[in-house]
């Protein structure tokens, strides 16, 4: 009986710092308040019947959020995105938007995954709206044209999808965000079709009903954390100058390309919107570390959206780049430099096949066969990387930078069709900005 009384008294006593070192984790939540920053990727499936595929938003932003328990959080996010969309009757120029709702899901030691639903707005600053028309005379008949006026128009919206976070530290949170902001357009003014005739009164603008598009985004970032119980330090990687990191990396990643229009591409690109076209792909890659300062690697990145075909690009582009990352690592990030040549291809370009000669009244002349083909182009990618080191086998990493694009002499069509006159296009080299957000794998 004693030998029990003893046994019982010595469990206990060994139990005992264990469940207060359970009670102690349940107390220590995560810090109630993330502020943070972040590049986001809007993809606006464009309105109306005027207007078909998708449009490209490229921007930065900012979100705060309140942690209200560990699965239960409140925030805002804010977004401006600087290029601009096309235009239509309720669409185009530069976006802003503003989100504010819940997220909700389960937070482990270093990761957590998360839904949200979060209401708000979103806002363009050229949108077209037709305001009368003017009729102009010309040879002895009377046209009617039509004038536009550009007007903001904000939109009602919801964001919902999915949230993946790293916590490399208590204080600090990479984050990854992708899903579907819905966007209601509302009623809005768009031309009518009209015979003018003697007499006959017309009315040239009509309403179009509203309407709901879904578009994707994608939106990754970086944020601090403070306030509430500190709780303890995760626990930290080993040092790399004791324990030497890991030779080979394999990740996945999302990938947006600012792409600055060569000026012979501008005619049909820049009528209706900017001489910049934001692509937004996905890719791999593959690193070989030398050293804790230096690795190889090589990246792949293909983009979803097809464009018209012109001289020098169209279709669906393509990337591959190869090259060297050199910087410093320490124990929770790194920060280094990249410079890798390589390849931007696009699918469907306007290219001079052949060329025939005929005479017309005593004059010769040349006309070109023009084909849709893929063309490739040297490209250099350089810029900055910055890595968060989740584990020794599980990080982060951002790449920004100045992916630079060599086009080289091309055949520029006069007017379109299977034969086409023709003049050549000097070289010109364009540099785009590009922002790749992505998580890896070493072994």
């Amino acid at each position: 009986m004693k030998r029990n009384a003893l046994f019982r008294r010595a469990a206990l006593a060994a139990l005992v710092p264990v469940l207060c070192a359970a009670a102690r984790a349940q107390e220590s939540g995560a810090p109630k308040v993330e502020v943070g920053a972040q590049y986001s990727s809007l993809s606006i499936t464009l309105p109306g019947r005027f207007s078909t595929g998708t449009d490209n938003a490229a921007g930065v932003g900012a979100r705060v959020t309140f942690n209200v328990t560990n699965y239960l959080a409140l925030e805002a996010e804010g977004n401006f995105y600087p290029t601009r969309t096309v235009l239509t009757f309720a669409s185009g120029g530069r976006a802003e938007q503003l989100q504010a709702g819940v997220k909700v899901g389960k937070r482990m030691e270093r990761w957590g995954l998360f839904a949200k639903a979060r209401p708000g707005f979103v806002s363009f600053d050229e949108t077209l709206r037709p305001v009368a028309v003017e009729l102009v005379d010309s040879g002895g008949m009377t046209f009617p044209i039509l004038r536009f006026e550009r007007e903001r128009k904000t939109h009602f919206s919801v964001d919902v999808g999915g949230v993946l976070e790293f916590y490399p530290s208590r204080s600090m949170v990479v984050r990854f965000d992708a899903g579907d902001t819905i966007i209601r357009y509302g009623r809005h003014d768009v031309p009518l079709p009209f015979i003018l005739e003697p007499g006959a009164p017309f009315q040239p603008v009509g309403q179009e009903e509203a309407q709901v598009k879904h578009n994707f985004q994608f939106t990754a970032g970086v944020a601090y954390r403070f306030g509430g119980d500190d709780g303890e330090e995760l626990e930290a990687p080993s040092e790399p100058g004791r324990d030497r990191v890991r030779r080979f990396e394999v990740g996945a990643q999302f990938s947006s390309l600012l792409l600055n229009l060569p000026d012979s591409d501008s005619i049909f690109f820049g009528s209706f919107g900017p001489d910049t076209e934001p692509e937004v792909g996905f890719g791999g890659r593959l690193t070989f570390n030398l050293s804790d300062s230096v690795a190889v690697e090589a990246e792949g990145n293909l983009y979803t959206r097809e464009s018209f075909p012109a001289t020098s690009v169209g279709g669906f582009p393509a990337q591959l780049q190869a090259g060297v990352k050199a910087g410093r690592r320490w124990e929770r990030w790194g920060l280094f430099a990249k410079a890798r040549p390589g390849l931007v291809s696009f699918s469907r370009v306007r290219q001079l096949v052949s060329t025939q000669q005929f005479t017309f009244e005593g004059r010769e002349f040349t006309l070109g066969t023009f084909e849709d083909r893929r063309k490739n182009y040297f490209s250099m990618d350089v810029g900055a990387v910055v890595e968060f080191y989740h584990s020794r086998r599980f990080f982060s990493r951002f790449d920004a930078g100045d992916t630079i694009i060599h086009y080289g002499e091309r055949a520029q069509e006069i007017f379109l069709g299977p034969q086409a006159n023709f003049f050549q296009v000097p070289a010109e080299t364009k540099h785009n900005f590009q922002f790749t957000a992505g998580i890896g794998f070493r072994f």
